[in-house]
């Protein structure tokens, strides 16, 4: 896999630059470190190196999946999808009962709610983690929908049809419920990019269900998403909070709860590159204070690949530049980085709380290998030997570590 050999260009969000080589070497280091963190029953842990990461989100994991999708690490994928269904199968007395007990009009405490990460070895956690997020379960099942595309598959394994069928019903029924957002914070809030998972998810299931009710239910979500916008004149963060969050850059990719040529989010996108910027990166929201809100490449890469998707290809380089050049030595890629500079106060609180921030981020090296990805297939030189590891399967992948 080569990149085209034109120097990226993209004022205001270019970090260090890297040579070709470098990238190519960090997208095969990638696919590499996001199948060492994938447990044998299928889990992703979210960072190895981090003690409140060690389980697995099916938002961060439903990402990592569709990574591995897009590389050609179908089995890996898979393996994922089947550990979710696991996941989802332990917790269906939950999922039903709180789908129940909302119809019949009771008001739920979010701690009863079904979980947004799981132990490694799908057994749902007890804990008082901020569990109520939907996002997740919309996630995944945007994530299981692209799989099978990537693998040729019309319909849904038989296996999985319960789980895809039990977890669109509970986002069509919490669709508009207030909880926790995907950084597992302002849990009394609707929040955008999360109402953008569940139409995603909802809009997938509808697909392979072959069911009207749920898109019905996918164009209500779109629908409030498009009347918040126009009453602000983009997309806020949530309905508590009129700012913008880097989390919405998903709204067109990959959920496509929007069109590139929406005014709203045209207006968006330019208030996260205004305001969120940092060093060349991207920062989750301007009111962050989490590790001293560095610039995630998580964020940085998931702008690169909405400049892919509107054809900004110097712009979605120069996001690639930024994110390889925070690759350690060592190969890893953390969560954040310029914290400590931006904001030592409140870095400083959190690593007397959690310890260093995350250095070694399952979803980091996943959506660095999405834009190499978006990248590569706009500028029309994918062939078949770019989908591998490097030529090794992903069992000896996972044994290298």
């Amino acid at each position: 896999m080569t990149l085209n050999e034109s120097e990226p260009t993209a004022p205001g969000v270019i970090g260090d630059r890297v040579d070709r080589g470098r990238f190519n070497s960090l997208f095969h280091e990638s696919i590499a470190a996001i199948l060492r963190n994938q447990s044998d029953e299928g889990a992703f842990i979210a960072s190895p190196d981090f003690a409140q990461y060690h389980f697995c989100w099916l938002r961060d994991g439903s990402f990592s999946a569709f990574a591995l999708d897009r590389a050609g690490e179908h089995d890996a994928s898979a393996r994922y999808h089947s550990w979710v269904n696991y996941a989802i199968g332990g917790i269906s007395g939950i999922i039903d009962d709180v789908i129940e007990r909302r119809i019949q009009g009771e008001a739920l405490d979010p701690s009863i709610m079904p979980p947004a990460r799981f132990a490694l070895d799908g057994t749902a956690v007890v804990d008082d983690w901020p569990n109520f997020q939907i996002d997740g379960y919309g996630t995944w099942l945007w994530s299981l929908g692209e799989h099978l595309r990537e693998t040729g598959k019309n319909a849904i394994p038989r296996e999985l049809r319960s789980s895809v069928a039990r977890a669109a019903r509970y986002l069509a029924t919490f669709s508009m419920s207030p909880c926790y957002d995907v950084w597992e914070e302002s849990g009394s809030a609707v929040h955008s990019s999360t109402l953008a998972s569940v139409y995603g998810g909802l809009a997938t299931a509808a697909r392979l269900l072959d069911d009207a009710d749920l898109q019905s239910s996918a164009d209500v979500v779109r629908e409030r998403l498009s009347r918040d916008a126009q009453q602000h004149g983009l997309y806020v963060k949530s309905s508590e909070n009129d700012g913008v969050d880097g989390s919405e850059l998903w709204l067109l990719a990959p959920f496509g709860v929007v069109e590139a040529d929406d005014v709203n989010f045209i207006r968006t996108i330019a208030a996260i590159e205004d305001r969120l910027t940092l060093n060349g990166g991207i920062r989750r929201y301007s009111s962050d204070v989490y590790f001293g809100s560095g610039a995630w490449p998580v964020l940085t890469a998931s702008l690169g690949w909405h400049y892919v998707t509107i054809g900004n290809l110097d712009g979605a380089k120069g996001c690639l530049a930024w994110v390889a050049s925070h690759f350690d030595a060592d190969g890893h890629l953390g969560e954040q980085f310029g914290g400590e500079l931006r904001d030592p106060k409140h870095y400083d609180e959190w690593v007397e709380r959690w310890g260093q921030p995350a250095k070694d981020l399952t979803w980091s090296y996943a959506m660095y290998i999405v834009l190499v990805m978006a990248i590569e297939e706009a500028e029309g030189v994918l062939d078949s030997s770019s989908r591998s590891v490097s030529g090794k399967s992903s069992s000896q992948v996972r044994d290298r570590s």
